[in-house]
């Protein structure tokens, strides 16, 4: 009988330390994210983009319509983004940031 009791206790204390590492776990990116952005300065001359960075002269899509499937494109020089020819379907280059 006595095996039975500290049984039970030793399965209470394991969830209740299942609990306390899975709040860590789940704490833990929010941290990490956090704590690269304020890390990771930017390449010289690259430009920002919906938190993300496009490299110096790289020419990207954003603003892609689905349904008529043309995209606009921007240039990115010395830190700047500078609109260039809009492109159709799979002329497009890659999306910026990612």
């Amino acid at each position: 009988m006595f095996f039975c009791k500290e049984w039970g206790t030793l399965m209470r204390i394991a969830s209740l330390v299942k609990v306390a590492l899975l709040a860590g776990v789940v704490a833990l990116p929010a941290s990490f994210s956090v704590a690269d952005a304020k890390a990771k300065p930017l390449p010289p001359g690259a430009c920002a983009f919906e938190k993300k960075f496009i490299a110096v002269n790289t020419v990207c899509s954003f603003q892609c319509n689905a349904a008529t499937q043309w995209c606009s494109q921007q240039l990115c020089l010395n830190g700047q983004t500078v609109a260039v020819i809009p492109c159709y379907g799979s002329f497009c280059t890659p999306k910026c940031g990612g």
